[in-house]
């Protein structure tokens, strides 16, 4: 788990270098050591990490699994000339290609449990920096098992049972989440976030925000509060939700679950 927080980091810039057809000097420090990085149109061309030029795919693989070791990563891109004489790789390299493969290495001790604990049972699906990223990929077999399931809109535990998929495939779903390749899809109601928002801005009853009866007691506004909290927590709703709403989410789970609690204490007026 040490080089996650790293791995994650450079994958996901070299993932957008690559995405945006870069070119520049992506310098990279911690802890005194420096590596540079250099790309031309989104590829890399060459690469050093303390001193030691990687010349091959395999060298700076290499070099970039090394480097996630390091903390503190400060990560700056320069607008600056290519690659100095001798520094070059031999064959460009595609940079979202060595990112899935150092964010393949960094995630091989992760259990099933904390896998678990970490994708929860939502339904994820590919987003735009996904699509990008395994576009001509090398995949495994059991990476590719998960795209098709992901396509399916499989939820998340159900994942290492079906065929093909494995721990391996559970774990290159954690990995597409760590770097914004995959992503719970958006199953929030708008409607009723709005409607509830509207509700709680005009001070509704208690039993008005739980859409309850007047005179409903504490196990029916149980049972209401799961429900509507299942439509409007913040989790529900997807990564390109607007912040206001997010936050509007927020919010109205707070308001319903006070709710729930003046009607159990038997106080909703």
């Amino acid at each position: 788990m040490r080089t996650l927080p790293s791995a994650t980091t450079v994958c996901r810039v070299l993932i957008g270098l690559d995405r945006a057809n870069a070119s520049g000097t992506l310098h990279v420090e911690a802890e005194g050591r420096r590596a540079a990085f250099f790309f031309d149109s989104g590829k890399l061309i060459g690469a050093t990490v303390d001193r030691r030029v990687a010349v091959t795919h395999r060298q700076v693989l290499e070099r970039l699994l090394g480097m996630c070791e390091w903390d503190g990563l400060v990560l700056r891109l320069m607008q600056s000339a290519a690659a100095p004489d001798g520094w070059r790789l031999r064959e460009p390299a595609q940079a979202r290609f060595l990112a899935l493969q150092a964010m393949r290495a960094a995630v091989t001790r992760v259990d099933a449990a904390g896998l678990r604990a970490q994708l929860g049972n939502e339904a994820y699906h590919l987003t735009s920096v996904g699509d990008a990223l395994v576009r001509g990929a090398d995949l495994r077999a059991e990476e590719a098992s998960v795209l098709f399931w992901l396509r399916k809109g499989l939820p998340a535990e159900e994942l290492a049972a079906q065929p093909g998929c494995g721990l391996a495939g559970y774990r290159f779903l954690w990995m597409l989440k760590l770097l914004g390749a995959a992503s719970p899809k958006a199953t929030g109601s708008y409607p009723l976030l709005l409607r509830k928002r509207r509700e709680l801005r005009s001070q509704a009853s208690a039993h008005a925000l739980l859409d309850l009866p007047e005179g409903a007691g504490g196990r029916d506004a149980r049972v209401a509060l799961r429900r509507l909290v299942r439509d409007l927590h913040p989790d529900r709703f997807g990564d390109g939700t607007p912040p206001a709403l997010r936050r509007a989410s927020g919010e109205i789970t707070t308001a319903l679950v006070n709710a729930e609690a003046q009607i159990a204490a038997g106080r909703s007026k």
